[in-house]
């Protein structure tokens, strides 16, 4: 029974930690699935959307710090205002970035989809 309740307690952990990247994920698959049933700007937008929050949410949890120490290191900035900058752009502007793009792109795919439909609608009354 301990080893039971240890493996539940892991499995909800790992989920718990990643149920972002693998809603992301489930959502990019599907998205391909669209895309190779039958191709579209909708498919391809939502496809283009999931993959960047993937990567966005990576980004944050995984990559951002060594990134940041890596490139202060190799530019070999001192607390200045470059440093400053570099630090800005890696923790504040790329993840925005990452929202806005991935996100925009699923809503602009709803937003295609909408229009299209609504289009086919007025066209089969007349």
């Amino acid at each position: 029974m301990d080893i039971t309740q240890g493996v539940v307690n892991t499995l909800f952990l790992t989920f718990s930690h990643n149920q972002y990247a693998i809603a992301f994920f489930i959502g990019a698959f599907i998205s391909f699935g669209l895309l190779l049933i039958k191709p579209s700007r909708y498919a391809v937008l939502l496809l283009f959307g999931f993959i960047v929050l993937l990567v966005g949410f990576e980004y944050d949890k995984h990559i951002v710090q060594p990134l940041e120490e890596q490139t202060l290191t190799s530019l070999d900035f001192d607390k200045s205002g470059a440093s400053l900058a570099v630090s800005r752009t890696l923790k504040k502007i790329l993840p925005f970035f990452f929202f806005l793009a991935g996100w925009g792109s699923i809503f602009l795919a709803i937003f295609i989809k909408g229009v299209k439909k609504q289009k086919n609608d007025t066209r089969s009354e007349t």
